[in-house]
């Protein structure tokens, strides 16, 4: 006797095989699968997508500001060579680099003009930035005062040396003895020595008019003797 299948039986197996269908499994009985993938849940990430704006809004920040201070270099100015204490600088002794300098003592290279014709303070290295410090429009001869130069030999002024800019002490040697003729004057230039040769230095020292004509009379016998007071010291402050 054949067993017949209602219609509540038929809406059951319909009602089952979609919900396999749903779930992406193969219906009943071997039929083809379906290409049907489930869902994935929608994953909402607030935090990640402040922290990304955050990011976003401090890089431009950060390359805002970079680009500012690039835009605040300006030119200031530079020596071109050593320049030596007391030297009237020109404007063949100066070029210009840019950088940021805001609230610095440095020379903007718009300036140049009141820096050319005054005088280096002290002893002025190539590549040093300039200062307004390291200039001065005092001559380092002073009204009343006379250049006067002279040959020392060798064992007649310091082992180290004599730089412009140093304050020594001027003596007159001869017969096992030394009388000092002026005690402090300050070397104005100094020559290249070349001691496997002459064994001489070339000095032009600053000294009181009135005592020009000994210093170069003993400088001209080869009686005179430079000692070191003070190293480099700055125009206007001889003491």
């Amino acid at each position: 006797m054949a067993t017949k299948t209602g219609p509540t039986s038929q809406d059951g197996v319909t009602e089952r095989r979609r919900a396999r269908e749903d779930r992406g499994l193969a219906p009943a009985g071997g039929g083809p699968a379906t290409d049907r993938l489930p869902k994935a849940p929608r994953e909402r990430r607030p935090l990640l997508a402040v922290l990304a704006v955050l990011l976003i809004v401090g890089g431009a920040a950060i390359a805002g500001l970079i680009a500012l201070r690039q835009d605040s270099r300006v030119p200031m100015l530079m020596l071109a060579h050593d320049v030596p204490a007391g030297y009237s600088i020109s404007s063949g002794d100066l070029v210009t680099t840019q950088i940021a300098a805001e609230g610095t003592a440095l020379i903007p290279a718009a300036d140049q003009s009141q820096v050319v014709g005054k005088f280096a303070r002290v002893g002025l290295s190539k590549g040093q930035l300039l200062d307004s410090t390291m200039i001065t429009g005092s001559s380092p001869k002073k009204e009343g005062e006379v250049s006067v130069g002279a040959s020392l030999d060798d064992g007649r002024l310091p082992a180290s040396g004599l730089e412009p800019g140093d304050i020594v002490q001027l003596i007159q040697v001869g017969a096992g003895e030394g009388t000092v003729i002026v005690p402090k004057v300050r070397v104005s230039s100094v020559g290249t020595s070349d001691s496997s040769t002459s064994g001489t230095t070339s000095v032009t020292f600053i000294v009181d008019a009135a005592l020009g004509a000994k210093v170069a009379a003993v400088a001209a016998d080869g009686s005179l003797s430079a000692t070191l007071v003070a190293r480099g010291v700055p125009i206007g402050e001889d003491g």
